[in-house]
């Protein structure tokens, strides 16, 4: 076969094309990093990189989320750490005026009050707080949860025959309280109230929550260690000492975390059975009327039935008020009692004299049900922040039923009424509000690492998939360099090739 100088030619030029378009995309993929340019350079990598460009926004949509929810857990997890020692200064500060303690002076107490309102506008401004404009315990709602434009009155709580003087118990007259115990059957107070009171035949009466226990308990004597009682339910009595007629002891059950513990034990001296058994009791109810304004929020109600006149004395936040008069029940509607400004208060039951009735105005919760589930990996949700209603309120199933305001109102009001006595029964109620934020400070601790957890795991399916996508789209810049190099090596070396070529042409043309 000849081989003419026109083929030569023919076949350089093609090739030198060739290597011009590999030049020429070594140099695209060199300047905008990718290695595909167009779908037709690889068809299958472009699906992959669909695939992979799909998943991985999927991935930092959701890290996102996680993150932001990590955040609001942990900012969470932190104020609610704040709100329970709030809650034990509170605690401690009842602890500090209660009955048989050095500073029960009234005018004390009143200065004291101070202090209860303090703790009262920290934690309400912590049930508030906001991170992103959106309250953290709002249940995902942008109002805010709790404020004075929006009241409502706690249960009502009922201290039969009035009040009783107290004073700690001496050292050894001690309650213990087993894993066994269980609250008694009916009662959904935040504390089981005990009374022992001794009987002319060396026996002891006990008063669970007012109620008269049908046997006396006999005491049991141990050999060289003081006697104790049996109360059953897992809770046992030392006794320390012999009290005298007319004396007798309570003590309350509380919970502790999973447990329940007794509180310090107080001696009564005047004989009155139940003078610090302040339960809430089923019907009695207050109303606040919607729009109702009061100028010194919270309010701490104290109504006490004066058998003589029929009247009810009450006091708000240490004031006392003009007497108030039952009116009467009619069809449908039980008594009430109308304190004004669109405050009243039902009574289910006819009162006997010296009852006492507590209850406290505080805001509402304005909030959601529920914050917003966190949606993670594999179609699965993380529940986000407790709610107001179950931090402050105490619904839900960790919820103690305790409203946290309401214990801190009760407190101010007691205080400010220089009432020791009353001081002290709030003990049980602000020990199990520092149960329920110490409850609900470990839930949110929980969820904030199940969220760091999650989070921590998307990121590292992100950057795996950030590596896939690189590795599967762009180009090695080393094997771009080689090209480049190949390419114009290999074009020096054509064009050398083709001007040969042009030249024996030329010269056979001229010979």
């Amino acid at each position: 076969m000849r081989v003419t100088s026109s083929m030569m030619y023919t076949a350089s030029m093609t090739a030198l094309q060739a290597q011009q378009q590999e030049l020429l995309q070594a140099q695209l993929q060199g300047s905008t990093g990718l290695r595909i340019q167009r779908p037709s350079d690889d068809p299958s990598g472009t699906f992959r990189d669909l695939l992979f460009s799909a998943d991985l926004s999927g991935v930092t949509s959701l890290k996102r989320t996680t993150d932001l929810a990590t955040q609001r857990l942990q900012t969470g997890d932190k104020t609610l750490g704040i709100m329970h020692d709030s809650m034990m200064s509170a605690y401690e500060l009842a602890m500090q005026f209660s009955p048989g303690t050095s500073a029960n002076d009234p005018e004390i107490l009143k200065g004291a009050a101070i202090s209860a309102l303090g703790i009262y506008q920290n934690i309400l401004s912590i049930a508030n707080q906001e991170m992103d404009g959106v309250p953290i315990f709002g249940g995902s709602r942008t109002a805010t949860p709790f404020d004075n434009a929006h009241l409502r009155a706690t249960n009502v709580r009922v201290q039969s025959q009035g009040t009783g003087s107290a004073s700690n118990a001496p050292d050894g007259f001690v309650a213990t309280v087993s894993d066994a115990f269980t609250v008694p059957a009916g009662q959904s107070g935040a504390a089981t109230i005990y009374n022992i009171a001794p009987t002319t035949t060396g026996d002891y009466d006990v008063y669970i929550n007012g109620e008269r226990q049908a046997l006396p308990v006999t005491p049991i004597t141990r050999s060289g260690m003081s006697d104790y009682l049996d109360l059953g339910n897992g809770v046992t009595f030392n006794m320390g000492g012999t009290l005298l007629n007319g004396e007798n002891l309570a003590f309350s059950v509380v919970r502790d975390g999973a447990h329940y513990k007794a509180t310090q034990t107080q001696l009564f001296a005047d004989g009155a059975l139940t003078p610090s058994t302040v339960d809430v009791t089923a019907g009695y109810s207050a109303q606040v009327t919607d729009g109702a304004t009061f100028n010194d929020v919270p309010l701490s109600v104290k109504m006490v039935y004066q058998a003589s006149s029929g009247d009810y004395a009450v006091n708000i936040n240490g004031v006392d008020q003009v007497p108030v008069t039952a009116k009467a029940a009619t069809m449908g509607q039980p008594a009430y009692v109308d304190l004004g400004n669109g405050l009243t208060f039902s009574l289910v039951h006819p009162p006997q004299a010296g009852d006492v009735y507590y209850f406290e105005v505080v805001p509402a919760y304005q909030g959601g049900k529920q914050d917003r589930p966190v949606q993670v990996t594999g179609g699965r949700t993380l529940p986000g922040n407790v709610t107001g209603a179950e931090l402050i309120e105490g619904s839900g199933s960790v919820g103690r039923d305790v409203n946290v305001l309401g214990a801190l109102a009760a407190l101010r009001g007691a205080l400010l009424r220089g009432d020791a006595q009353e001081v002290g029964i709030q003990l049980a109620r602000l020990d199990a509000g520092r149960g329920q934020t110490s409850d609900f400070q470990s839930l949110t601790g929980v969820r904030a690492t199940q969220m760091e957890a999650t989070n921590s795991i998307l990121t590292t399916d992100e950057l795996s998939l950030q590596t896939l996508k690189t590795g599967n789209s762009e180009v090695d810049a080393f094997e771009v360099l080689s090209r480049l190099q190949k390419a114009s090596t290999s074009l020096q070396m054509l064009t050398s090739v083709e001007r040969q070529v042009l030249n024996m042409s030329l010269l056979d043309f001229i010979s």
